[in-house]
């Protein structure tokens, strides 16, 4: 659910890149705490500016250190105390001095290396909301300062923070000194930016995927979080379709019968999202698509919405999976134009999916080679397709 005055997690980051510029360039800011539900895909989202980034024009190389600095012993990122004899008015006593911390030679290390190619690092310190009081201490001196136990971060390194705000998580109260000190960003994961960024080039179960597009079940997507029972995020949902797809190739890459999905599913997601995808899932794989398509001109469209939607999604992933079959690409525009004269928003959607797949996959003319044959076959739905997506 979006929470007022919250962000999307991709808009949020693109605004931070502008204060890490401001980081590395010594000036004072408030360093980003991104904030937002469990599952969300924060901590992956952040590690993913390790791939770099671009900003005003220029690509910037960088490395990104994720610390889970609550769970981390206090020593471990502060040091421990080492003695050495120091002179105090004439006497000779035993002093304190500390180690240097570990993350900090991690630091060091990957500031060199972005010293030669105006690269920067940055250090992302998660789950910061289980901080209890030393770990607060230590990071009140490390927003003050940019110090741990005296020892300065390099000036090439930009900070960034992530934790979760709900009890549930056992988010714990903050300084009100480290809270001034941060820029809070209120965040929750939108569905399109989790399918385009994620779930589409990282090939997740087309089956998953559908379900969740489906403006029906999009309350699945993201639900408030629970402490007895599974509940639906980004992350479990991305973790149940990873374990299907593994067990459908375990399967002669066939359908897991309605038992094992609810089963796998509940244990996921929950009780109420595992009951309706399992019965999506029973509806979206009974589609015999070689078959379909073989007799495309004989073949009645489903009259059930769900069933039309689900065979569409099934389409497009057959299609995608063989498109460099020269019959199937004719009969799959054959379907498309038999979407476009009985159910017209599928045949845009089905256009639109198959646009956005060959963008995100690189995948060259999957979408020239179908939109010819629906021209060939039938130059109105083309031209009505076409006047629906000309924009994209």
């Amino acid at each position: 659910m979006i929470k007022e005055k919250s962000f999307s997690l991709v808009k949020a980051i693109k605004l931070a890149t502008t204060n890490f510029m401001m980081q590395i360039n010594g000036m004072d800011v408030a360093y980003p705490y991104f904030q937002g539900a469990p599952g969300g895909g924060k901590t992956a989202s952040l590690q993913a500016l390790g791939n770099g980034f671009e900003f005003m024009g220029k690509k910037y190389e960088t490395d990104v250190i994720s610390t889970h600095f609550a769970l981390k012993p206090p020593e471990e990122t502060g040091g421990i105390p080492q003695f050495e004899n120091i002179e105090v008015n004439g006497k000779t006593v035993l002093g304190t001095i500390w180690s240097f911390p570990d993350i900090m030679k991690q630091l060091y290390i990957l500031s060199e290396k972005h010293k030669t190619n105006d690269g920067f690092v940055i250090w992302l310190l998660d789950d910061m909301h289980l901080c209890g009081p030393v770990h607060l201490a230590m990071l009140y001196e490390l927003l003050t300062e940019r110090k741990l136990r005296e020892f300065k971060i390099p000036k090439n390194v930009a900070i960034c923070l992530a934790g979760n705000t709900s009890n549930k998580a056992g988010a714990k109260t903050m300084f009100s000194a480290i809270v001034n000190r941060v820029f809070l960003c209120p965040v929750y994961t939108e569905f399109e930016d989790w399918k385009n960024n994620f779930a589409i080039p990282n090939k997740i179960h087309i089956g998953v995927r559908s379900f969740l597009e489906n403006d029906m079940y999009q309350q699945f997507f993201h639900e408030d979080e629970q402490v007895d029972s599974a509940w639906g995020s980004p992350r479990s949902w991305t973790r149940f379709a990873s374990m299907i797809q593994i067990m459908e190739q375990i399967n002669n890459n066939k359908s897991l019968n309605s038992e094992e999905i609810l089963y796998i599913c509940t244990g996921h997601v929950g009780k109420s999202a595992a009951s309706d995808f399992t019965s999506f899932y029973k509806i979206f794989n009974k589609f015999d698509l070689n078959h379909i398509l073989n007799n495309i001109e004989n073949y009645t469209l489903p009259n059930s919405s769900v069933d039309r939607y689900a065979l569409a999604f099934a389409g497009v992933n057959y299609y995608i999976n063989n498109h460099k079959d020269k019959n199937i690409i004719e009969n799959f525009a054959k379907m498309i134009i038999r979407y476009g004269k009985e159910s017209p928003e599928l045949s845009i959607m089905i256009m639109k999916e198959i646009i956005n797949i060959e963008k995100l996959l690189k995948m060259k003319t999957l979408y020239t080679k179908v939109a010819l044959k629906i021209e060939e076959n039938d130059e109105t739905i083309f031209n009505e397709i076409i006047n629906e997506i000309v924009d994209l």
